[in-house]
């Protein structure tokens, strides 16, 4: 596990306590678990963490081809080829958050073909999933949860946490042809530092706010930029509502810390 969250507190109010942008917990002190315990701790009364200055950051937008899955089973096909192609560990370096490593593990890549019900688009989830690394890369964290269980196949602050693992939240966004998309990806991280961080699920949302046609996209002027269009993550995250405070919405949620 890399060692990379450190938190804040703001003089006007002490009691509120901040997550600085990089993810994920140092366990670089002797007692490891503490940090961890402690976010949790936060995340759970807050429900949710919603990350500092989500408002003022440009992030890349990664164009993604089509898939190649051909057959009649797609999913199959699918499943197979990131079986082959996708289970190792990675180290994201590239989008707004410092560097953390993870793995895609065969039990992942199962759930990221169960999930594909989720996505707005069969066509794009499978394009996504060939290139998920890369989304990763380019993704920006901006919530933090508890893992709340089901009750009655529904998760509630109202219910039980599993107090080994934290939920991580990141946004993406893509260009498939001629279309934008928001990809949400969830990351667990573990009370037990020598499991690896894993990519659980990912998901698909076509984003109609971004259109090349005004302001909401624009080139990418700096040279580490993948595919040369940006867009702000005030656009990206417009309307997204933290996990489980329904009502409340990232943006709005998200302080500035200087």
């Amino acid at each position: 596990m890399k060692e990379n969250s450190k938190t804040k507190s703001t003089d006007s109010n002490p009691s509120k306590q901040n997550i600085a942008s990089e993810p994920f917990v140092n366990y670089s002190s002797q007692n490891p678990t503490h940090e961890f315990d402690r976010i949790q701790q936060l995340a759970e009364s807050t429900k949710g963490i919603v990350m500092p200055n989500l408002k003022d950051k440009d992030i890349d937008i990664l164009q993604v081809l089509p898939h190649n899955f051909n057959s009649n089973t797609p999913l199959i096909e699918a499943k197979r080829w990131a079986e082959k192609h996708l289970i190792k560990t990675y180290t994201s370096h590239i989008g707004t958050t410092e560097q953390f490593e993870y793995l895609i593990s065969k039990s992942a890549i199962k759930k990221y073909i169960q999930s594909s019900k989720q996505s707005e688009n069969l066509a794009v989830h499978l394009s996504v999933l060939k290139v998920l690394p890369q989304v990763i890369d380019v993704s920006i964290e901006v919530e933090i949860h508890a893992d709340y269980s089901k009750v009655n196949g529904i998760r509630s602050v109202n219910n039980p946490i599993n107090k080994s693992v934290l939920i991580h939240r990141f946004f993406g966004a893509i260009l498939f042809k001629d279309s934008f998309y928001r990809i949400k990806t969830t990351i667990y991280e573990y009370r037990d530092y020598h499991f690896p961080n894993k990519p659980y699920t990912f998901e698909v949302i076509k984003i109609e706010l971004l259109e090349h046609s005004n302001s909401s996209v624009s080139v990418a002027s700096h040279p580490n930029s993948h595919r040369g269009l940006i867009t702000n993550t005030a656009k990206l995250l417009q309307n997204i509502e933290k996990s489980y405070d329904k009502g409340k919405f990232l943006l709005d949620e998200s302080e500035v810390v200087l």
